[in-house]
C-alpha cells in the first residue's frame, strides 16, 4: 500500500521506473481514485471516468477512477503506460502528490525512492524536472473546486454509481446545464466491463 509522508525539509532521490512492475498502477496496491481539481477535468474525461465521493462531513468530492480496486490500470501493457502521453498529472508527478498544506507528499513504498539515482526532493524543495504545475498553491486549487460543486451538493442531484472495495461513488442524474457536470456525465462512457469484475 502507499505510504506518503510529508518531503518538508526533507531530501529524496529518485532512481528510475525501469526498478519497478508498475506497482504505482496497481489496484491491489491500493491504487482505486485519486481526488481532482477543476483543471484536471478536461485531461482525463477522454480516458478515465470522473465520478464523486460523498466526504465524512456530506462534502462532495470529485475524483476519477483508475482501477477496479484488483488489477492494474487498463491503460498498462508490459509495465508501460499506453496513453503516456495523455496520462493524468497525478500519475506524471508520481512519487510526488499535492496536499492542502501546499507541500509536496512522497510515497516511500515506490521502489524508485531512495538512496539512488537522483534528487526529487532537496531540503524540501521539489527539483527541476519533477516540478508540475498541480503542486503549486494547491490548497487554493482545492478550495475553489469544494466551493464550486458545493451549490451542486443536493440529494436530490446524485445517485448511486458504483462500490468498489469499501468506497461508494456516486454520478449527478443530469447535467444541471453545467460545463463540468457535463464533462463528468460524458467521462462515465469511460466505465466499462473493467470496473465491474
Amino acid at each position: 500500500m502507499k505510504t506518503y509522508v510529508n518531503t518538508k525539509i526533507k531530501t529524496y532521490k529518485f532512481s528510475s521506473c525501469d526498478i519497478c512492475d508498475a506497482k504505482c498502477c496497481s489496484g491491489s496496491n491500493g491504487t482505486i481514485f485519486n481526488q481532482v481539481i477543476l483543471d484536471d477535468f478536461f485531461e482525463l474525461h477522454n480516458n478515465f471516468p470522473i465520478v464523486f465521493l460523498l466526504g465524512d462531513l456530506g462534502f462532495l468530492k470529485p475524483v476519477v477512477l483508475f482501477t477496479n480496486g484488483k488489477d492494474y490500470c487498463k491503460y498498462l501493457e508490459n509495465n508501460r503506460c499506453i496513453i503516456y502521453e495523455n496520462r493524468p498529472s497525478v500519475c506524471k508527478i508520481y512519487p510526488l502528490s499535492p496536499h492542502l498544506t501546499n507541500d509536496a507528499y512522497i510515497d516511500l513504498s515506490c521502489p524508485a525512492v531512495g538512496d539512488e539515482g537522483e534528487f526529487i526532493v532537496k531540503e524540501g524543495v521539489v527539483q527541476d524536472g519533477f516540478k508540475d504545475e498541480i503542486l503549486k498553491d494547491y490548497k487554493d486549487k482545492y478550495i475553489n473546486m469544494h466551493l464550486y460543486f458545493e451549490k451542486f451538493n443536493k440529494k436530490e442531484n446524485l445517485e448511486f454509481f458504483t462500490k468498489i472495495n469499501e468506497h461508494s461513488f456516486y454520478k449527478f442524474k443530469e447535467d444541471l446545464g453545467d460545463e463540468y457536470l457535463k464533462i463528468h456525465l460524458s467521462s462515465l462512457k469511460n466505465f466499462d466491463s473493467y470496473f465491474t469484475v
